[in-house]
C-alpha cells in the first residue's frame, strides 16, 4: 500500500467515525429537547395545580363548617325522632 492509499483509508475511517459521532450527538440532542419539553409541560401543570390549591384556600371554610353542623343536626334530629 502506498502512503496515499493509507492516508485515504485513514481519512475514510475518520469520516465514518465522524458520521457515527454526529448521529449519536444528534440523538442526544433530540432526547434532551424531548426531556425539556416534558419538563416544561410538567412545570405548567404544577403551576395550574398551585393555582387550583390557592383557589381552594381562598374559599370560605365557614361554608363547610355550616354544612357539617347541619348534617350533624339532621342526624341527631333523626335519632331523637326515632327514639321517641
Amino acid at each position: 500500500m502506498t502512503e496515499a492509499e493509507i492516508l485515504n483509508h485513514r481519512l475514510d475511517t475518520v469520516e465514518e467515525d465522524i458520521k457515527i459521532l454526529y448521529k449519536k450527538v444528534n440523538e442526544v440532542t433530540l432526547t434532551q429537547v424531548q426531556s425539556v419539553t416534558k419538563l416544561d409541560s410538567m412545570l405548567v401543570t404544577l403551576g395550574e395545580l398551585k393555582e387550583s390549591i390557592e383557589a381552594l384556600k381562598r374559599r370560605p371554610s365557614w361554608l363547610w363548617d355550616k354544612f357539617v353542623v347541619a348534617m350533624i343536626s339532621a342526624v341527631c334530629g333523626a335519632l331523637v325522632s326515632v327514639m321517641t
